[in-house]
């Protein structure tokens, strides 16, 4: 504890080292989390849809196998009341269908793939030729999987950083009302090595809180303040230049 008094009334910079080690760490947890959760459920659930769609042939922009079929499968997302139904259909028995009765899915036809979401149809002209033969697709979809868990925490953690970046200034700047109260004065550096450190801990405490249902966005707030208070008794006041 006295060594962490120390960086924070004695240290250089604003933690910032700290708070980025702290993005990285929680973008990894996250993607490790999200690829168990793509190897056990979301490569197993794609190669069973291959399983159920597959051979198709595409000739000159036209599915030319299988013909004059409809396969339906809907994917279910949640569970109880907030589940949603996600519905991938093929119907080769026709070349156009009308968006407006279309929910929510993947819907394939002759000559067209449309896509809707929120009751947004795109429609996609199929192209070119294709064949893609039934089999087993593991590997390329676990290899999809990869990809675009580096590419999510690539993106994950530069916002995360800025998120918590903001977050810090935020709570720097809530701690001049602690330090008037206690009478104490700090230049802005301190208060921002002493706000990265509290959100962090407060962050890490409250994380293991939620596992057991327990959250409020007002009691963090309030326990990151609390918890500058309690480093501040120990900090003596500086003198600041105005």
């Amino acid at each position: 504890m006295e060594k962490i008094i120390n960086y924070i009334a004695k240290g250089q910079g604003l933690g910032i080292k700290y708070l980025l080690l702290f993005a990285l760490i929680v973008t990894i947890i996250f993607s490790i989390n999200i690829k168990l959760i793509g190897e056990d459920i979301m490569v197993p659930k794609a190669q069973e849809i291959a399983n159920q769609f597959l051979p198709v042939k595409i000739e000159n922009g036209e599915i030319v196998e299988p013909i004059n079929i409809v396969k339906k499968h809907t994917i279910i997302v949640g569970e109880g009341e907030s589940a949603q139904s996600f519905d991938i259909l093929m119907d080769t028995t026709t070349y156009n269908l009308d968006p407006t009765e279309l929910k929510d899915g993947i819907y394939i036809t002759r000559s067209a793939v449309y896509t809707v979401n929120d009751g947004e149809a795109r429609v996609h002209k199929l192209e070119d030729s294709l064949d893609l033969p039934s089999g087993d697709y593991t590997e390329l979809f676990t290899s999809f999987l990869n990809w675009g868990i580096f590419i999510f925490g690539i993106f994950a953690f530069l916002g995360l950083a800025l998120f918590y970046f903001i977050a810090v200034i935020f709570y720097a700047t809530c701690s001049y009302l602690i330090s008037l109260i206690m009478r104490k004065k700090y230049n802005y550096d301190l208060r921002m090595r002493l706000s990265t450190l509290a959100f962090i801990v407060t962050y890490i405490v409250f994380s293991i809180l939620e596992l057991f249902g327990f959250g409020s966005n007002l009691i963090f707030f309030l326990a990151v303040l609390a918890l500058q208070s309690l480093v501040m008794k120990d900090i003596p006041t500086q003198e600041v230049n105005q």
